[in-house]
């Protein structure tokens, strides 16, 4: 029987997770610092209004009818390939035959003064909760009259909540009969065009489309600073109290702790070879390794399951084949519409809202299989603010 430990509940763990849990000479212990599962593309949505249940799943749940898998919920701080070991914060210690570390990204500030402080992020659901109360109570008559509302980052995350946060606003202030408060979107990037990672033209739609949702599209615009009142670019300051943070992401902190055990590449993220092995014993994946397209959760599940397939070849001494990343497509909720980009390929329009609404019931289904994925997936489009009082009457 061989011990393969987990280190991460994200994609690339629970993905990895499932497809061993048939494997009957394999033990899987998962470990995880929470005892859920974030499901990203939801959580986004929740910050603007929609069910937060979709973005927080169980783990205990999702892997039920995995009975080899023992779920632990811990932080792991440390790991000696020499002894096959990881350590707890606690000091519990794992040993393991197997080790996966998949511990997903954290995020960074870029030491901008301020930041860490006053700006709402959307990375965890106890951020989405904060920012939505914060939101109500802004509101309320307890500011001033006029509201900015800034998003840091114009990449994927950044102009999906731009794009929406408006509306959310609108129905919050209609919900409360509010009537002498204004809302101003903005949303700031430091690079000379939104969406870096996809083409020009689907940055030139998204931001026509932007501007039709009222959003003012600031580009080449740097953030250095934050006060509770203002907030100071190098277009000069915008009077806020509403920023929300999506510019920055680092490699989980784990890495560099241990960094005598690991490479990096210029990005941070953790050196591979072509198995996603930095040690014989030892796989890093998900958006830790140095792979072309990390960072998505398309890529994690396959990394997910490259190594399913790549352990199970090792443990019955069949040949390993050599993991090779696919070329992922994106689709990008823009108000209305979505944008949809493959190579060179791009579409947009209401009817690529389709096509975002299928990729997430196959990522739900990619580490809950298919009728728990429907379940979940039937209400990810849910208007819920079932905390307030006031919003639940109306």
């Amino acid at each position: 029987m061989k011990h393969v430990v987990i280190a991460g509940g994200g994609f690339a763990g629970v993905r990895l997770a499932r497809k061993l849990r048939k494997e009957k000479n394999v033990q899987i212990t998962l470990i995880n610092e929470s005892d859920d599962f974030r499901y990203s593309p939801a959580l986004y949505r929740a910050a603007t209004g929609f069910k937060v249940g979709t973005a927080r799943i169980p783990l205990e749940w999702m892997l039920i009818d995995s009975d080899n898998v023992n779920l632990v919920q811990g932080k792991i701080t440390a790991i000696n390939p020499d002894t096959k070991v990881f350590t707890l914060e606690n000091g519990t210690t794992y040993g393991y035959d197997y080790a996966v570390c998949a511990l997903g990204m954290v995020t960074s500030y870029f030491n901008i003064d301020g930041i860490a402080d006053h700006a709402f992020g959307v990375k965890s659901v106890q951020e989405i909760l904060t920012l939505k109360q914060h939101i109500h109570d802004s509101l309320q008559g307890k500011h001033d009259k006029k509201q900015n509302y800034v998003v840091i980052g114009a990449g994927p995350t950044g102009v999906e909540v731009a794009a929406t946060l408006g509306v959310y606003v609108q129905s919050v202030m209609k919900k409360h009969n509010i009537k002498h408060s204004q809302a101003e979107i903005y949303l700031i990037e430091a690079g000379p065009r939104i969406l870096p990672q996809m083409g020009e033209r689907a940055a030139k739609r998204a931001v026509k489309e932007l501007e039709k949702h009222g959003v003012k599209v600031l580009t080449n615009t740097k953030v250095t600073a934050e006060t509770n009142l203002s907030l100071k670019t190098s277009g000069g300051n915008i009077a806020t109290h509403n920023v929300v943070w999506t510019a920055g992401a680092m490699n989980n902190p784990f890495f560099k702790d241990n960094a005598q055990h690991f490479s990096f590449d210029p990005r941070g993220k953790v050196s591979v070879n072509r198995h996603l092995q930095t040690h014989t014993n030892v796989y890093v994946a998900g958006d830790n390794a140095s792979t072309p397209f990390s960072g998505l959760a398309y890529t994690a599940v396959r990394h997910g399951n490259f190594l399913a397939k790549d352990l199970t070849a090792r443990l019955h001494g069949k040949k390993r084949k050599s993991y090779h990343d696919p070329y992922p497509f994106q689709v990008v909720p823009v108000g209305n519409i979505s944008l949809f980009q493959y190579r060179k390929l791009m579409l947009t329009g209401r009817l690529i809202n389709l096509v975002r609404r299928v990729a997430d019931l196959v990522g739900y289904s990619d580490v809950l299989g298919p009728l728990k994925a429907l379940t979940i997936w039937q209400n990810s489009d849910r208007i819920e603010d079932d905390w307030c009082e006031i919003c639940r009457k109306k």
